[in-house]
């Protein structure tokens, strides 16, 4: 399993000169939602949305008109178009809600980011979001909901010819069944002090995934998760790159990816292995169970926190696949 900096504090409204390494010194203001004058705040928000409105709609590729020149160069109508498909083929997302909107002001050349805090003590107390040498810019949160969970788009918006334009923008999953990403790391916090370290990663990695918001703005939660990571003691079936090989008796299992999935509000853990072609469905389920078996002996922790197990597997040189499910009883996540 593939596992996943700052500046200085600058509180909201704050205005502050550093320099930095090899940086002509700059200036910065960074003020958050109510803080920001309420006209400014409605117009960078109404392009924000309106624009990820427009990718999500009918013709996603008259996004491309709500870009900055430098966004342009970046991307084609037609590959907007394609990400806009694909996002709401996949998630089918609805109710966008503006979460939070952040205002920078800078004078001088930009350091690349800077930080944005409430309160640099607490993870969740912080962002370092991306900026150019410009005066001003913006970055704003949209959530969205989805069949199993949320989704986060992160908008970047540069002044330009009189009005505001998307320098850049990113998506992705930002809860699993409810859960976001603080709530995974706690529940990965907790799984490490009982010893559950197969739990403890996949939730980690949950958690990191949720928290990602792109290059361009990153949350202060995921420095923290990604710290906590790093000292997790990681099973060696799950250490280094994919695929893993476990073997039990004479089977060996090509083991393409293990994680967290939500299906239904609850969170699974989903194993995605190749096999040989299979002749029916009743032999390819029955690979399915041994291998489910076979976790279930060797991490029969998994029951602490997650409502099940899915085994998907893989047809070797082709794409076609077969899912089994083994659920738990009914319990309260």
């Amino acid at each position: 399993m593939g596992f996943l900096r700052t500046l200085a504090w600058f509180g909201v409204l704050a205005l502050c000169v550093i320099r930095a390494s090899a940086q002509s010194p700059f200036a910065f203001s960074c003020a958050e939602d109510t803080h920001i004058e309420a006209a400014r705040k409605k117009a960078i928000n109404s392009v924000a949305i309106k624009f990820i409105e427009t990718l999500l709609g009918t013709n996603p590729s008259a996004a491309f008109g709500s870009l900055s020149k430098e966004g342009q160069a970046n991307v084609t109508g037609q590959q907007l178009s394609n990400q806009g498909a694909a996002i709401v083929q996949q998630f089918e997302p609805k109710n966008l809600t503006i979460q939070h909107t952040y205002l920078i002001e800078l004078k001088g050349d930009s350091p690349g980011r800077v930080v944005c805090a409430t309160d640099l003590s607490r993870p969740d107390g912080w962002e370092s979001l991306g900026t150019i040498s410009v005066p001003e810019q913006a970055h704003v949160l949209i959530s969205a909901d989805t069949r199993n969970n949320k989704l986060a788009f992160a908008v970047w918006l540069v002044p330009e010819q009189s009005g505001w334009k998307v320098q850049s923008f990113w998506m992705n999953v930002s809860s699993l069944a409810e859960k976001d990403s603080m709530q995974l790391w706690e529940l990965a916090r907790t799984q490490q002090s009982r010893g559950h370290y197969f739990n403890a990663a996949l939730l980690y990695a949950g958690a990191a995934q949720t928290a990602n918001r792109g290059p361009n703005f990153q949350m202060g939660i995921a420095q923290s998760i990604s710290e906590d990571m790093s000292k997790l003691t990681v099973p060696p079936e799950i250490q280094g790159q994919t695929p893993f090989l476990w073997k039990s008796g004479e089977t060996t299992y090509k083991v393409l990816n293990v994680g967290p999935i939500a299906v239904g509000g609850k969170i699974y853990v989903i194993l995605a292995h190749e096999v040989s072609p299979w002749q029916s469905d009743e032999q390819v389920d029955r690979w399915n169970k041994k291998l489910l078996e076979y976790v279930k002996r060797r991490f029969p922790e998994y029951s602490d926190v997650f409502a099940g197990l899915v085994a998907r597997a893989l047809e070797r040189g082709s794409n076609r696949g077969y899912g089994t499910v083994e659920e738990l009883p009914t319990r309260k996540q």
